[in-house]
């Protein structure tokens, strides 16, 4: 342990991804002193971090546009239109709306965020361990290169995607990948240039491509149907989703195991690319940090969302948010249903569901919010990510004045702009 001092705080949040970003920034506009904890030297999670350039969740899926997440998420929007990008929505294959980004935009805009909020933003810092009083989370211990610091809170949330203050505050888990348990694939989203200007991604020929490759290859590629591919605003360059693999997502040696095949697939699958009339100098620009992890492991909640609300599209009047992208299960690389949500288009998310069982101040956002294996598809994805992200941190924030209520709780977020009615 290092001399640095400790430091206090109302609010703690680990994770500067969608959930992290706006549960700190929600804590924050209460008057809680908040701070944030991410791992990267940048905001954004998945979208900054593993190329994942869509946000989905926005909105409810149909003919019309119907907005489903409000509040800080439309904030976020609001400012990256504000430095030049479009956040007009567009249609996927899959019949819904998803909005199109790009990396170093979502960096900037995460920045701008949090600065106009005053939260304290520890770059490039881990959590590595938890002081418990009880049932309760006194400190956590953070760690950067320079050695390891304790932040100590009323409260704290677990916006990390993977458990991880979940994990060292010893909450049970209901999914867990080191236990054997079945998770969701990743998948590595790889960026395109040197494609012809106004030529388009022709599946039907892709896919077509890939099954001629399939029939003597040692590897067959997944995605026998060529992946989804986007042409991206502003840049023009495509960005092409079709590697899956299992990984378990949380040991070093599995995860870059699973990165060091995605790269090999990236460049292999470009040489089929290259086949495509106009995109015969394609070229890969990037692909992320880390490969794009669906689930790891995800801590038991007091109260999950369900595959079944959602099916019903199930209103409540505890409801903290809007649940509206289909349940996108993948279960295994490569194979992926869609079940749509009934009732309106939306189900409300309930309270429990960010709230960790057997821990008095820990609230969970994002990845971790509770849900069950099919309702999971749904609640993870990064614009509903914004919507619980910004309910944890209220949570969390009333917590501390005892005044976490159902009904305090949802007056401070419409006061807050977010969609719960």
């Amino acid at each position: 342990m290092s001399d640095r001092r400790a430091e206090r705080y109302d609010v703690v949040v680990v994770g500067g991804g969608a959930a992290g970003m706006s549960a700190a920034v929600a804590a924050a506009r209460t008057g809680a002193k908040t701070a944030l904890i991410e791992r990267y030297g940048f905001l954004g999670g998945a979208a900054s971090n593993s190329l994942v350039l869509a946000y989905c969740g926005f909105f409810q899926k149909g003919e019309r546009q119907v907005t489903a997440v409000r509040g800080i998420g439309e904030h976020f929007l609001n400012i990256l239109g504000d430095i030049g990008q479009d956040v007009s929505p567009l249609l996927s294959p899959s019949g819904n709306r998803i909005i199109l980004l790009d990396p170093e935009a979502v960096k900037f805009a995460g920045d701008r965020l949090l600065e106009q909020a005053n939260v304290s933003v520890f770059l490039h810092s881990r959590v590595t361990g938890a002081t418990m009083e009880g049932d309760r989370i006194s400190s956590v211990t953070v760690t950067d290169h320079g050695g390891s610091f304790e932040l100590s809170a009323d409260a704290f949330v677990d916006a990390s995607g993977e458990a991880t203050l979940s994990a060292l505050a010893g909450v049970e888990m209901t999914a867990d990948s080191l236990m054997g348990q079945h998770v969701q694939p990743a998948s590595m989203p790889v960026r395109i240039g040197g494609v012809a200007p106004g030529i388009g991604f022709d599946r039907e020929r892709v896919a077509a491509i890939i099954a001629e490759h399939n029939k003597t290859a040692d590897k067959p590629i997944q995605r026998a149907d060529g992946g989804i591919m986007f042409r991206l605003p502003i840049s023009n360059d495509y960005w092409w989703m079709a590697i899956d693999l299992a990984t378990d997502g949380l040991t070093g040696a599995d995860l870059g195991a699973a990165e060091r095949q995605a790269r090999w697939e990236a460049w292999r699958n470009l040489g089929l690319l290259r086949q495509l009339p106009g995109f015969e100098t394609a070229y890969i620009i990037s692909t992320g940090p880390q490969i794009g992890i669906r689930e790891t492991r995800r801590p038991r909640s007091r109260e999950d969302l369900t595959g079944e609300a959602l099916q019903q599209g199930l209103q409540r009047e505890d409801g903290i948010g809007r649940a509206a992208w289909p349940m996108e299960v993948h279960e295994a690389p490569g194979k992926v249903r869609f079940i749509d949500i009934g009732g309106e288009g939306f189900a409300d998310i309930p309270p429990g569901a960010l709230q960790a069982a057997g821990r008095d101040n820990l609230f969970l956002a994002g990845r971790v919010a509770g849900a069950d294996a099919v309702a999971y598809g749904s609640s993870r994805v990064m614009g509903t990510a914004f919507c619980t992200g910004q309910a944890a941190g209220v949570l969390a924030a009333l917590n501390i004045a005892g005044k976490a209520n159902i009904a305090a709780v949802r007056r401070e977020l419409v006061s807050q702009g977010a969609l719960i009615c």
